[in-house]
């Protein structure tokens, strides 16, 4: 009888499940993005095909598609967020929405940035309204809701809840020994279990690891630092975001305006995770964000000639892209030059069309 002793390595069933969850959580992703996106630009089936391939060219997306990961969801919690600003702000109230984003927290921690751009968006929306900052606080608190059931019930049937993350990395907890004092203290002592509240007070992560930052500033200078890196291992879909911005017809106000908070939000949140490893974190939120603009710079574009230059560029780019982990982030290959010279033009193509208008 053969033995399967490639399948027994590599965990077969692991590496399936992984792969077909993330089929789900990329469809329902696509979708959403679809939904919204066609509410300010006309898209064709063709454009839809194109859409899901360059949803896939995101590295984070090539490399972690048969891996359990925290990147896994950290593009969807984009196109949710943007989803529910989209369709969702102007209505009585929003106390259920930030009870499903609360349960959506619980499969990733980033989805927090969806309730608080939500209700940031929904106050400037609103804000000579008073009744809205007391709805702001009372969603907020909604949100928690999920978690505290979720951990409630861990209890309950006898387990403990250990969050690696925290325990062995110090993840976002640090901040909180900045609140040792007055409201902050208190607000740290609701928000935290108990075993993370006096987990702030005696564990010392190794703070002069290389990859550890967890004082301000020196976060945000490290944060910074990661998303250099990120900004030259993307060149490609960088430079593209600058010439299209330049160059092209300026995307909708009030989608450019979701994007820029959401975006914002997000690498402002993961700015304060105090353990950068190079380029991933980076990638699960700066990185996510070039690729939210380059699939509404696609969305947005009116010449087929133009859209097969562009997908062509970033399918010849992209494909060969290194992953994060190696030493040379950059290396130019054939299919890079190609790369280079579809992109050419493209850009040719781009203001040409420019000086016709």
């Amino acid at each position: 009888m053969t033995s399967f002793n490639f399948f027994e390595n590599i965990v077969f069933n692991h590496e399936i499940a992984y792969f077909i969850a993330q089929i789900i959580f990329s469809i329902f992703t696509i979708n959403l993005f679809l939904k919204v996106i066609q509410r300010y630009y006309p898209i064709t089936k063709f454009d839809m095909f194109a859409l899901t391939i360059l949803y896939f060219l995101n590295p984070v997306k090539q490399f972690i598609v048969f891996n359990a990961s925290n990147g896994i969801l950290t593009f969807s919690m984009l196109i949710i967020t943007i989803y529910f600003l989209d369709t969702f702000y102007a209505k009585k109230n929003i106390y259920l929405i930030s009870l499903f984003i609360g349960i959506l927290f619980l499969m990733n921690r980033s989805f927090i940035v969806s309730v608080v751009v939500f209700i940031i968006f929904r106050l400037f929306k609103n804000r000579r309204n008073i009744s809205y900052y007391f709805e702001a606080i009372f969603a907020f608190v909604v949100f928690w809701i999920p978690i505290y059931i979720y951990r409630y019930w861990i209890k309950l049937n006898g387990y403990n809840i250990d969050d690696t993350g925290v325990v062995d990395y110090g993840h976002f907890i640090w901040v909180s020994k900045y609140f040792n004092k007055g409201i902050g203290f208190w607000m740290s002592k609701g928000l935290l279990s108990e075993e993370n509240f006096n987990l702030r007070l005696f564990k010392d992560w190794n703070s002069q690891d290389e990859w550890y930052c967890q004082n301000i500033p020196d976060n945000f200078i490290c944060y910074f630092n990661d998303l250099l890196n990120v900004s030259i291992y993307l060149f490609l879909p960088v430079l593209i975001i600058i010439f299209y911005l330049i160059f092209s017809h300026k995307i909708n106000n009030n989608l450019l305006k979701m994007m820029i908070l959401t975006g914002f939000m997000t690498m402002f949140f993961w700015s304060f995770i105090g353990w950068y490893p190079p380029l991933r974190l980076g990638l699960y939120s700066y990185g996510n964000i070039i690729f939210l603009f380059v699939l509404v710079i696609y969305s947005k574009m009116n010449s087929f000639k133009i859209k097969i230059t562009f997908l062509a560029s970033l399918i010849l780019g992209l494909l060969n892209i290194s992953h994060w982990n190696n030493s040379n982030l950059v290396e130019i290959t054939n299919l890079d030059l190609a790369s280079f010279l579809m992109l050419a033009l493209n850009f040719y193509l781009v203001i040409k069309e420019s000086k016709k208008q």
